[in-house]
């Protein structure tokens, strides 16, 4: 009995860390995760270190460099849907799928484009080639990040419940409590992204900040891609 009696007091704590491995795990599979939670990495060596010389500097380099691994399919991945589907789908307003295909376009150029400067760093490609899909890489990052805030508040702006005729109390309610959940999810994509752009304006040079607040915004940006991608906790 004094077993059974423990055992049902610790099965509740396994199963908890089980469901904590499950989300660690699904979370980890996913390349963008590690690329964000890499970058998390980055930004907090360049928040601690202030930008000056020594050994999280080289810790913060060493860091950008690996991040690019975890990027090398991201342009096919991007770009494979509109070559798929380059015509629009009327599934969505004309307005949101194309402010949707050309983000999709400059975050494809983003990707693509740092391939090249990583290419130049290893070597393979002259400097002033590197500095011109340096510039264009960014670029690619700073209007995709701005188009993915335009969506957001494109959404934010249609989420109207009007009560229709002859519709009743409770599904007017589920109605209502479905808008709240979709505005509250769009609502945190909108500060995510004004973040985002905030921070890649910031890299591209068109925002001048000190390297310690550049650090903070990028930490912030990263925290909120990691937490976006962390998997639903399966039901008990």
């Amino acid at each position: 009995n004094y077993l059974k009696f423990i055992n049902l007091y610790q099965y509740p704590k396994m199963a908890c860390a089980s469901a904590h491995v499950q989300v660690m795990n699904g979370f980890l599979a996913k390349a963008d995760a590690k690329d964000k939670l890499t970058g998390l990495l980055q930004y907090a060596c360049l928040f601690l270190s202030a930008g000056e010389a020594g050994n999280l500097k080289k810790v913060q380099a060493s860091i950008t460099v690996a991040r690019k691994v975890f990027r090398v399919m991201r342009p096919l991945e991007l770009i494979s849907p509109l070559l798929i589907q380059p015509v629009f789908t009327g599934k969505q307003p004309v307005v949101l799928e194309a402010i949707n295909k050309l983000k999709t376009l400059c975050m494809a150029l983003y990707f693509g484009a740092d391939h090249l400067v990583w290419a130049q760093q290893l070597g393979l490609v002259d400097k002033k080639t590197g500095d011109k899909f340096s510039t264009l890489s960014l670029a690619g990052w700073a209007y995709g990040s701005v188009l993915a805030a335009i969506a957001e508040i494109y959404q934010i702006s249609n989420l109207h419940v009007k009560r229709e005729e002859g519709e009743s109390e409770e599904a007017f309610a589920k109605r209502v409590e479905v808008a709240k959940a979709a505005m509250n999810k769009h609502c945190f994509a909108l500060f995510s992204a004004a973040i985002q752009t905030l921070l890649a304006f910031s890299v591209k040079g068109s925002i001048k900040l000190r390297p310690r607040t550049l650090g903070l915004v990028g930490v912030i940006s990263q925290s909120l891609g990691c937490w976006s991608l962390i998997p639903a906790y399966p039901k008990k």
